[in-house]
């Protein structure tokens, strides 16, 4: 709304005592508007107006009503206005206000939520004092001019408003005059004139303010009436320090985003995230379902997580919450080049260090005396391994042989952002190389992304979008390949023991490493020895939307949207033969130790995948005398996929030189192929309405079609309902004068999950199998089973509460929320008995059901000292599953129920042993009052000393107890730290986790041990009950128990920038607008109670050794606009 300030007087010219009645009272208002404690955040910053040589003060109205911005002014101040003709999409409102005041005989200045409209200045300053004129620029911390800044003379009228290209002008200015800077989303700036006559200045934004539009299923919302529980972050947080993988600068950003990085390999290092513990969440870029590990942060403009009932509106795939991502477009202004490079070295967070020679043979010698057995190294024999003297007696460090210290990593990226009122435009390039940790010929990962993002406004109607981007990523890795567990390069790495030399006399024979077949990881770790595995992947996308504002209806809009996306995959493993050999130094004689394979081999795979996606939809929006806000959303969407596959391969290659399959013997080729077709139609609706933008509410519904159900099973149906109350409105808690956001939002969301096999509701058969027939097999076809027509969706159901609080001028801001979420219809076959006659097995049914519960809370700050801005910010979330019903058998023994029923129980238990450390003396072992499975002859110190729980006299399964949770986090948290001082910037992100388990395995079965194993072993020296159990020890040392499961938690400082920004004077001659020089990092520190094992908190459980470790960087780069 806007308020009109009655003048009392007489008509005509203002006397000197109106004039300063009215002075006295505009500075009233002024004062009364700056103790409003409404946040600017809880307001709307986009505004739409479409207005034909309309009335200044009705064009007002209607900027009031969209925007949430009062106006304040003198009734007679209009009555000189001319009437206004403008149209305009979503346009910030900055921006309007400036278009509006062009040419009208007044001006404004910008107070909190107040617009304050004063007359024009006049020439005040006395005859004889000497006038000042200012000019100068106002940017953004990027050195982006800043249109639409009002720039106010502190206890005067005059003022201005800066153009298009973020200049001022202001003349007649005294010596003492103070400039107030204001704008909307920024914090104001009071500068004195003290004789400047340039005056340049840099606005900071306020936390929250320039998030006020967040994009939500199909569309956007103001933060300020937003009730869904929406987590997001702007694509400038993304790109702090340089990552390869954008999903690794989530963690620890985003309350309710569980994050476990479980490997740093190039091209396959991102983070698992899923939302709130549910499972693996869908990602949305640009409206469409999309693989988000590629992406470039560069290209992001915005990231949400929709958590609640919000995520309805996407239906079967919303079961587990939806990420919605916003690539960046075009602004309205001159071309803006934007050029990033960056240089990165990598190199492991932690990572277990193998023994030497010396510490091999004697661990070997132990592991024999603890069998009876003789020792196989004499004393001189292990002095000689540690000394690494003599070439008979090496001492190898495979993994310093194999691996690099540091990993270099390069990015570079350029994009172009500008355009008009009717076409704008962004593009985009980014490459990204990324070498892995393999020294020698070890491959290395390759990415472009391409992005051409146009908006055009083809008339006052009618609008068109149109988004191509391509990305294609090349791989290359040695060819037994970098997963994580065995017959991998980490297992051969751990296989290949240090008492092996590098290399042999001969530099044309290999050297045998006891590579279990492979010979040395320095061999199987390079491709032109060993072979390869090479991935290429192209993937191209294409969406092209129309949208039409009808005419006839005001309000309503129609929009069109259609998305094709093909993704194009080749895998090319070439496999090469090579021999390893031993060398004695004493005979000078060479014996072959074993090949890796007689021939060449090679497999050849290609895939391609096609999706679909269109989308027919109305939009309407109206303000029902004045109060009343609706919006709603009728849209019909169809997703059609296919995806084929093909693979073929030959062996017995004449020579490894031609790596092609025409090379290969023929009678050795395989080849096989699939193919695969998916579609889905949907129906979705959506109302929102909100009174005096103070009560709110929302309402969706989709029907979601699967083709993996029976006809009458095929349908969902999803609905949600949320509703909040903005109670700052409210009179008695604007009166505390303490309170400028506080909001309650209560919703309900249902969902649904159709991860399931395709057609189970039909009967028939499938290739497979081999059947005799006279003297030779021939393929058949096999049944598919039973089938059940039955079979239907997942159901999700969830529930939320939250409360959005801001205090003391959004000093103090946060969330508060919880959560609760059922899951029910999840497939699981029948415990049913049938006889051995049937033939069949049974099919999936809708059995089991389990329910999530957890919280989330957010709390942050912001302001200035002085020059120095901060923004601080840190969350926690907790959530646990249980399962409500679990498909098991009726137990009649109680302890075995109480160990593995899972029905009413958390979902996340691990039961073992119990222990009380190790046994340090015999007479610990012949005082035990109960009798180990085999009896306790085999027993001796440095065992694992178990506890007989129920006093029964034996150890058994009966004594198992919960030894801990799960091995993914129930506690997550994070903190962000902004601080900018002049031109000096920093970052800093915290991730931190805590509450969960991770098997701690020291030792390999007999192969290589690490140093880890030889400090902590039991050993006659080391008498320790707390020490690792003894090597080659009692069987009764592997059974699972609290030894090995340790309770795990950690923080750690995710990622840090430094930078500096030159002044823009040093730049301007040479045309530059910004350069920001940086040295950044990610994993830098970490706190972590398994350090001391040299394990990551992050590994996987009971695989410490044998995965790719997440990688530490340091990077220095440049940020330049042009």
């Amino acid at each position: 709304m806007y308020r009109k300030i009655p003048l009392i007087g007489w008509r005509g010219f203002l006397s000197t005592r109106r004039y300063a009645f009215l002075k006295m009272k505009l500075t009233l208002i002024v004062f009364m508007s700056s103790l409003l404690q409404v946040a600017a955040a809880s307001y709307g910053q986009s505004v739409t107006l479409n207005v034909k040589n309309a009335p200044f003060d009705q064009l007002l109205d209607d900027i009031s009503r969209q925007s949430g911005y009062h106006f304040l002014f003198a009734e007679q101040l209009l009555n000189k206005s001319t009437p206004v003709t403008l149209h305009v999409v979503n346009m910030p409102l900055q921006q309007v206000l400036a278009k509006c005041f062009t040419d009208q005989p007044f001006t404004y200045v910008i107070k909190e939520n107040n617009v304050i409209i004063t007359g024009k200045a006049e020439n005040t300053k006395p005859p004889n004092a000497e006038a000042i004129t200012v000019t100068g620029l106002v940017t953004d911390e990027k050195g982006q001019a800043l249109p639409g800044v009002s720039v106010a003379v502190k206890g005067t009228k005059q003022g201005t408003v800066t153009a298009p290209d973020g200049k001022y002008h202001l003349s007649g200015l005294q010596d003492d005059a103070v400039l107030i800077f204001s704008f909307v989303g920024y914090s104001p700036k009071e500068v004195p004139v003290a004789g400047q006559t340039t005056i340049n200045v840099m606005l900071t934004p306020l936390v929250g303010t320039l998030n006020d539009v967040v994009v939500v299923g199909y569309g956007t919302q103001k933060k300020a009436t937003l009730i869904g529980s929406v987590a997001s972050v702007k694509g400038e947080a993304l790109t702090q320090a340089p990552v390869a993988s954008t999903i690794n600068s989530l963690a620890g950003r985003l309350p309710g985003l569980v994050s476990k990085q479980s490997t740093g390999q190039p091209g396959a290092d991102q983070a698992s995230i899923n939302i709130r513990g549910f499972g693996q969440a869908i990602w949305i870029v640009d409206g469409v379902e999309s693989n988000f590990n590629n992406i470039d942060p560069n290209q992001i403009e915005s990231l949400s997580i929709l958590k609640d009932g919000a995520a309805s509106i996407y239906g079967a795939r919303a079961g587990n919450g939806v990420i919605l991502v916003t690539t960046k477009r075009g602004k309205e202004g001159k071309p803006s080049i934007t050029a990033n490079s960056s240089y990165t070295l990598q190199s492991n967070t932690l990572m277990s260090k193998p023994v030497n020679s010396g510490q091999y043979a004697e661990i070997t010698n132990l592991f024999y005396a603890n069998q009876g057995k003789p020792e196989p190294y004499t004393k001189e024999q292990v002095q000689k391994y540690y000394a690494g003297t003599d070439p008979a007696y090496p001492n190898t460090d495979w993994q310093k042989v194999a691996t690099r210290t540091w990993a270099p990593e390069t990015q570079q990226n350029l994009s172009v952002q500008g355009g008009t009122s009717q076409l704008k435009y962004f593009g985009f390039f980014g490459y990204l190389n990324q070498l892995p940790m393999w020294k020698n010929h070890g491959g290395g990962y390759n990415r472009y992304n391409l992005q051409s993002n146009l908006d055009a406004q083809i008339n006052q109607n009618l609008s068109i979008q149109l988004l191509l981007s391509a990305v294609s990523e090349t791989n290359s890795q040695p060819v037994r390949g970098q997963g994580v567990g065995g017959n991998t390069l980490w297992q051969d790495l751990w296989n290949s023991l240090p008492i092996y030399p590098e290399k042999l006399p001969d530099p044309t024979k290999y050297s045998y490493a006891n590579g279990q077949g492979v010979g040395s990881i320095a061999l199987v770790s390079n491709e032109n020895i060993a072979g390869y595995d090479r991935s290429n992947s192209q993937n191209m996308k294409g969406t092209f939307i129309i949208n039409y504002q009808i005419p006839a209806i005001s309000g309503l809009s129609a929009k069109a949207f259609i998305n094709y996306d093909k993704t194009y995959v080749t895998d090319k493993n070439f496999s090469k033969p090579y021999s390893f050999y031993t060398y004695d130094y004493s005979t000078q004689a060479y014996t072959l130790a074993g090949s890796l394979g007689s021939q060449a081999k090679l497999t050849y795979q290609e895939s391609q995948t096609r999706n679909i996606t269109g989308q027919l939809s109305l939009n309407y929006e109206h303000v029902f005398n004045k109060d009343h806000h609706i919006t709603a959303l009728a849209l019909y969407e169809a997703i059609d996929n296919n995806y084929t596959y093909i693979i073929a391969g030959r062996e017995k290659f004449l020579t490894p030189v031609v790596e092609e399959l025409y090379a290969g013997l023929v009678s050795t080729s395989v080849a096989n192929s699939s193919a695969s077709q998916m579609g889905r139609a949907s129906y979705v609706g959506r109302l929102n309405y909100a009174y005096k933008e103070k009560y709110l509410f929302e309402s969706s519904l989709r029907a979601d079609a699967s083709a993996k159900f029976d006809a009458n099973k095929r349908w969902g149906y999803f609905p949600s309902f949320l509703l909040g109350w903005r109670m700052e409105q409210e009179e008695f808690i604007k009166n505390l004068n303490i309170v400028d956001e506080l909001k309650l939002k209560l919703s309900y969301g249902a969902s649904g999950i159709d991860d399931v096999g395709s057609f189970q509701y039909l009967t028939g058969y499938q290739f497979g199998g081999q059947w005799l027939i006279g003297n030779g097999t021939q393929a058949g076809i096999v049944s598919t089973g039973l089938a059940n027509p039955n079979l239907t969706w997942e159901k999700v159901n969830i529930y939320n509460a939250a409360v959005d609080f801001s205090l003391f001028n959004r000093k103090l801001f946060g969330t508060a929320e919880v959560f609760y979420r059922t899951l029910s219809g999840i497939p699981a076959t029948r415990i049913q008995t049938l006889p051995n006659t049937f033939g069949a097995a049974l099919p999936s049914e809708n059995l089991n059901s389990q329910n999530n519960r957890g919280f989330e809370f957010v709390l942050g700050t912001n302001g200035h000292i002085g020059e120095l801005s901060y923004q601080v910010s840190a969350n926690i979330s907790w959530s646990r599953a249980r399962w409500d019903h679990y498909e098991e058998p009726v137990y009649t023994d109680p302890d075995q129920e109480r160990i593995s029923k899972n029905s009413g129980k958390w979902v996340d238990r691990a039961f073992g042993y119990l222990s009380d450390g190790l046994f340090t003396s015999q007479k610990e072992i012949d005082d035990l009052k109960f009798t180990y499975p085999g009896g306790n002859a085999a027993l001796r110190p440095g065992d694992v000393k178990y506890i007989d729980r129920n006093g029964d006299g034996k150890l058994d399964y009966k004594d198992q107890q919960q030894v801990g949770t799960g091995t993914v986090p129930n506690w997550m948290t994070g903190a962000t730290v902004d601080l900018r001082y002049k031109g000096f910037d920093m970052q800093c992100l915290l991730q931190g986790a805590f509450n969960y388990y991770s098997t701690v395995y020291l030792y390999h079965n007999g192969l290589n041990y690490s140093e880890a194993f030889y400090k902590n072993m039991w050993t006659e020296q080391n008498n320790s009950a707390y020490a690792t159990p003894r090597i080659s020890g009692a069987s009764s040392n592997s059974f699972f128990s609290d030894i090995y499961y340790k309770k795990t938690s950690y923080m750690r400082l995710k990622a840090l920038a430094l930078g500096y920004t030159l002044p823009k004077q040093l730049l301007i001659r040479a045309g530059i607008r910004q350069l920001r020089v940086y040295v950044a990092g990610t994993n830098l520190l970490t706190i972590n109670p398994l350090k001391k094992y040299d394990i990551d908190p992050e590994a996987p459980s009971g695989q410490a050794t044998y995965y790719y470790p997440q990688q530490r960087t340091v990077s220095i780069g440049l940020n330049l606009t042009l």
